[in-house]
Protein backbone atom coordinates (compact mmCIF):
# COMPACT_ATOMS: atom_id res chain seq x y z
CA UNK A 1 0.00 0.00 0.00
CA UNK A 2 1.24 3.48 -0.84
CA UNK A 3 0.31 6.24 1.61
CA UNK A 4 0.58 9.99 1.04
CA UNK A 5 -0.28 12.86 3.38
CA UNK A 6 -0.39 16.51 2.35
CA UNK A 7 -0.70 18.83 5.33
CA UNK A 8 -2.56 22.11 4.94
CA UNK A 9 -0.66 25.33 5.59
CA UNK A 10 -0.12 26.11 9.30
CA UNK A 11 -2.69 23.76 10.83
CA UNK A 12 -3.41 20.14 11.71
CA UNK A 13 -5.63 19.35 8.70
CA UNK A 14 -4.44 17.27 5.76
CA UNK A 15 -5.37 15.39 2.61
CA UNK A 16 -4.76 11.65 2.88
CA UNK A 17 -4.33 9.43 -0.19
CA UNK A 18 -4.09 5.64 -0.07
CA UNK A 19 -3.28 3.34 -2.99
CA UNK A 20 -4.25 -0.30 -2.37
CA UNK A 21 -2.42 -1.64 -5.43
CA UNK A 22 0.47 0.63 -6.41
CA UNK A 23 1.77 -0.62 -9.76
CA UNK A 24 4.01 0.44 -12.61
CA UNK A 25 2.48 2.83 -15.14
CA UNK A 26 2.10 0.13 -17.82
CA UNK A 27 0.00 -2.12 -15.55
CA UNK A 28 -3.62 -1.32 -14.80
CA UNK A 29 -4.48 -2.32 -11.20
CA UNK A 30 -8.10 -2.87 -12.26
CA UNK A 31 -6.91 -5.69 -14.53
CA UNK A 32 -5.46 -7.42 -11.46
CA UNK A 33 -7.94 -6.86 -8.63
CA UNK A 34 -11.41 -5.80 -7.61
CA UNK A 35 -11.19 -3.32 -4.75
CA UNK A 36 -13.50 -2.44 -1.85
CA UNK A 37 -12.60 -0.10 1.02
CA UNK A 38 -13.85 -0.83 4.55
CA UNK A 39 -14.01 0.77 7.97
CA UNK A 40 -13.85 -1.12 11.25
CA UNK A 41 -13.58 -0.27 14.94
CA UNK A 42 -11.36 -3.29 15.61
CA UNK A 43 -8.65 -4.72 13.35
CA UNK A 44 -9.71 -8.25 14.25
CA UNK A 45 -13.29 -7.73 13.02
CA UNK A 46 -14.64 -7.59 9.48
CA UNK A 47 -15.42 -4.01 8.58
CA UNK A 48 -18.35 -2.29 6.95
CA UNK A 49 -17.90 -1.48 3.23
CA UNK A 50 -17.72 2.22 2.39
CA UNK A 51 -20.49 2.84 -0.11
CA UNK A 52 -19.16 3.59 -3.61
CA UNK A 53 -15.50 3.15 -2.63
CA UNK A 54 -14.57 0.27 -4.94
CA UNK A 55 -11.52 1.88 -6.50
CA UNK A 56 -7.80 1.24 -6.18
CA UNK A 57 -7.33 4.62 -4.48
CA UNK A 58 -9.10 6.11 -1.49
CA UNK A 59 -8.65 9.75 -0.60
CA UNK A 60 -10.09 11.76 2.25
CA UNK A 61 -9.31 14.75 4.42
CA UNK A 62 -8.99 15.08 8.16
CA UNK A 63 -12.00 17.41 7.97
CA UNK A 64 -14.14 14.68 6.33
CA UNK A 65 -12.93 12.15 8.90
CA UNK A 66 -14.33 14.44 11.60
CA UNK A 67 -17.58 15.20 9.71
CA UNK A 68 -18.30 11.52 9.02
CA UNK A 69 -17.38 10.40 12.56
CA UNK A 70 -14.55 8.18 11.27
CA UNK A 71 -12.21 9.43 14.01
CA UNK A 72 -10.39 6.44 15.53
CA UNK A 73 -11.71 3.91 12.99
CA UNK A 74 -9.46 1.68 10.91
CA UNK A 75 -9.46 1.87 7.11
CA UNK A 76 -8.45 -1.03 4.87
CA UNK A 77 -9.05 -2.32 1.36
CA UNK A 78 -10.10 -5.84 0.47
CA UNK A 79 -8.66 -6.88 -2.88
CA UNK A 80 -9.99 -9.81 -4.86
CA UNK A 81 -7.64 -11.29 -7.44
CA UNK A 82 -9.49 -11.42 -10.77
CA UNK A 83 -7.66 -14.58 -11.87
CA UNK A 84 -7.82 -16.68 -8.70
CA UNK A 85 -10.65 -15.05 -6.67
CA UNK A 86 -8.23 -15.03 -3.74
CA UNK A 87 -9.00 -12.24 -1.28
CA UNK A 88 -6.42 -10.21 0.61
CA UNK A 89 -6.54 -7.12 2.80
CA UNK A 90 -4.17 -4.20 2.83
CA UNK A 91 -2.74 -2.97 6.09
CA UNK A 92 -5.08 -1.22 8.52
CA UNK A 93 -4.76 2.57 8.75
CA UNK A 94 -6.02 4.33 11.88
CA UNK A 95 -7.92 7.46 10.88
CA UNK A 96 -7.94 10.63 12.95
CA UNK A 97 -9.22 14.16 12.35
CA UNK A 98 -5.80 15.57 13.29
CA UNK A 99 -2.77 14.84 11.08
CA UNK A 100 -0.45 14.74 14.09
CA UNK A 101 -2.49 11.84 15.52
CA UNK A 102 -2.45 10.06 12.15
CA UNK A 103 1.33 10.40 11.90
CA UNK A 104 1.82 9.25 15.50
CA UNK A 105 -0.50 6.23 15.08
CA UNK A 106 2.29 4.03 13.72
CA UNK A 107 1.35 4.29 10.05
CA UNK A 108 4.44 4.70 7.88
CA UNK A 109 3.77 7.15 5.02
CA UNK A 110 5.65 7.05 1.74
CA UNK A 111 5.42 10.82 1.37
CA UNK A 112 4.45 13.59 3.76
CA UNK A 113 4.21 17.01 2.14
CA UNK A 114 2.49 20.27 2.91
CA UNK A 115 0.80 23.13 1.12
CA UNK A 116 2.98 26.22 1.25
CA UNK A 117 1.62 29.69 1.89
CA UNK A 118 1.19 30.21 -1.87
CA UNK A 119 -0.77 26.95 -2.28
CA UNK A 120 1.97 24.91 -3.94
CA UNK A 121 2.76 21.45 -2.56
CA UNK A 122 6.13 21.29 -0.88
CA UNK A 123 7.47 17.78 -0.50
CA UNK A 124 9.85 17.95 2.42
CA UNK A 125 9.67 14.35 3.62
CA UNK A 126 9.76 11.16 1.60
CA UNK A 127 10.10 7.49 2.43
CA UNK A 128 9.39 5.84 5.72
CA UNK A 129 7.81 8.70 7.65
CA UNK A 130 6.74 7.06 10.88
CA UNK A 131 5.60 9.87 13.20
CA UNK A 132 5.47 13.61 13.56
CA UNK A 133 8.68 13.72 15.58
CA UNK A 134 10.58 12.99 12.35
CA UNK A 135 8.68 15.56 10.29
CA UNK A 136 9.61 19.23 10.27
CA UNK A 137 6.82 21.46 9.03
CA UNK A 138 7.53 25.13 8.47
Amino acid sequence: MKKIAIRLHNNTDAHLIFHATPVQKKINPYDLYEHQWYLTEDKSEIGIPIDGENYEMYSTTTELIKEKNFDGLYLYCKRTDKNTNEESNTEFIRLFSNIIDVLNSGTVFDDVSYFGEDGFIISNCQGGIKNDSTVQFN
